[in-house]
C-alpha cells in the first residue's frame, strides 16, 4: 500500500470521526478560534469568513515546502507564491499546464525568471505547491463546516453549502484540477482520484449516520446518492457559464442541491 494512499485513508477516517462527533465535543476539542469559523448564512458572508482560513493555507503552504522555497519567508514572499499559484491556474486554464512557458509565466506574475525558481525548482514542484493549496484549502474549509452541525440533515447541508462555496471562490482551481489531471502522473494523479473518492465518502458517511439516527430513509443507497451528489457538485464549477448565463447564484445552486438530495432520502 503506497505511502499516499494510507494519507488518504487516514484523512477519511480523521474526517468521518468528525462527522460522528457531538458539536460541543468537537468545539472542546478543536478549541475552535471564532475569527475562523465558518459562515454559511450566505455565499458572501462565507466569502468574507474564510479569507484568514485561505491566508493562514498559504502561509502553512510555505513552511511546509520550506525544503524548496529559497526566499526568506515575509508576507511580502507569502504574497508572492500566491501571486505565483493563481497566476499559473489562470494561464494553464487557457492553454493547459504542460504549455504553459516560465517567460510566459514570469511576464504575467510579474516576478523575474530567476525569482520564480527561487519558489520552486521545477514545474512539477510548482504543480505539487498547487495542488497543495487546493486540497488544503477544500479540506479545512469542509472541516470548519461541519463542526458546529448537530443532525444529520445539518451536516449534509453544511458540507454541500460549503463544497459548492470554495468552489465558487476556487473556481479556477477546481477547473484546473479537474481538467489537468489526465496529464498528472504518480503521486499527483493519485492524489487527485483519491480526493473526488474522499468527497463521495464523505457525504455517505453523512447518509449513512442519518440512517443510523433515524433522520433518514433506511432503504436509501447511500453510496450511489453520493456519486449523483459528487457529479452535482462538479457540475458548478465545470459549467459555471451555463448557471451564469441563467443568473443562477451560489445561494440559488446550494439550496437546490440540498433540497433535492434531502427531500429524496428524509424519513
Amino acid at each position: 500500500m503506497s505511502v499516499q494512499h494510507v494519507y488518504m485513508m487516514v484523512l477519511m477516517r480523521c474526517i468521518s470521526q468528525l462527522l460522528l462527533k457531538g458539536s460541543s465535543q468537537v468545539m472542546k476539542a478543536e478549541k475552535l478560534d471564532k475569527t475562523h469559523t465558518v459562515d454559511l448564512e450566505n455565499y458572501n458572508s462565507f466569502k468574507k469568513s474564510i479569507k484568514f482560513i485561505l491566508d493562514d493555507i498559504v502561509t502553512k503552504l510555505y513552511d511546509d515546502n520550506k525544503q524548496l522555497i529559497r526566499v526568506k519567508k515575509s508576507p511580502q514572499s507569502v504574497e508572492n507564491l500566491k501571486r505565483i499559484i493563481h497566476t499559473a491556474i489562470a494561464i494553464s486554464n487557457k492553454k493547459g499546464y504542460s504549455a504553459m512557458s516560465m517567460r510566459e509565466l514570469s511576464s504575467t506574475s510579474s516576478l523575474s525568471i530567476g525569482a520564480l525558481y527561487a519558489y520552486f525548482p521545477s514545474k512539477d514542484e510548482l504543480l505539487h505547491i498547487i495542488q497543495q493549496y487546493g486540497r488544503s484549502s477544500v479540506e479545512k474549509v469542509l472541516s470548519q463546516a461541519l463542526i458546529t452541525a448537530t443532525t444529520s440533515k445539518e451536516k449534509l447541508r453544511n458540507f454541500l453549502y460549503a463544497h459548492i462555496y470554495i468552489s465558487e471562490i476556487l473556481k479556477d482551481w477546481f477547473y484546473f484540477s479537474y481538467m489537468e489531471t489526465r496529464y498528472f502522473t504518480g503521486v499527483e494523479y493519485n492524489k487527485t482520484i483519491q480526493g473526488e473518492l474522499l468527497t463521495e465518502s464523505l457525504i455517505k458517511d453523512i447518509l449513512l449516520e442519518g440512517i443510523q439516527k433515524n433522520e433518514f430513509r433506511g432503504d436509501s443507497n447511500c453510496e450511489l446518492i453520493a456519486a449523483i451528489s459528487k457529479a452535482m457538485l462538479q457540475d458548478w464549477y465545470l459549467k459555471r457559464w451555463k448557471y451564469r448565463k441563467r443568473n443562477v447564484t451560489p445561494d440559488d445552486y446550494a439550496h437546490e442541491c440540498f433540497m433535492i438530495i434531502y427531500n429524496y432520502i428524509k424519513k
